[in-house]
């Protein structure tokens, strides 16, 4: 394989843009960006079309954009997070059994600020009105219930 100067201008693949997502998601597992940043860089990531564009997006990130067969920065890589690891250090910190538990479940995160928020509009509008019939903010709620029952479901596998 010839390694040109040229690297940047090359066109990326899907499979490009899926590493990519994953090393945003093991830096915003460590904390290294919040999920704003994650969100503006993940919609960088699918815009781009050349390596050099999306190596900007890892420019400030310790390791930058991964190469070809690296894995991920971070205590552990996404695509085998719950395999088992031999010789290897007990994680902590980030499991769902422990520690930070509800940093890996972003279902239950979406349920608690969605619904949050939903439930303070529906309140404001219910006291403005005087009308505290008709709790619509239900329906958000009972939709990311199921979405986070599935995710901790399916945590153990």
């Amino acid at each position: 394989m010839v390694v040109t100067d040229d690297h940047g201008k090359l066109r990326i693949s899907n499979a490009d843009r899926d590493k990519a997502i994953q090393q945003l998601q093991a830096a915003l597992d460590e904390g290294r960006i919040d999920l704003v940043e994650f969100d503006e860089r993940a919609k960088g990531a699918y815009e781009a079309k050349t390596n050099a564009e999306l190596d900007l997006i890892f420019e400030d990130l310790p390791g930058g954009r991964p190469k070809e067969g690296e894995v991920a920065v971070g205590d552990r890589a996404p695509a085998d997070a719950d395999a088992p690891r031999e010789n290897a250090a007990p994680r902590s910190g980030h499991s769902w059994h422990g520690g930070d538990w509800m940093h890996g479940m972003p279902a239950l995160r979406a349920l608690i600020v969605v619904g949050g928020i939903c439930t303070m509009i529906w309140l404001a509008g219910a006291i403005s009105s005087g009308d505290f019939g008709g709790f619509w903010p239900i329906w958000p709620i009972m939709g990311l219930s199921i979405a986070t029952f599935v995710q901790l479901v399916n945590r153990g596998r």
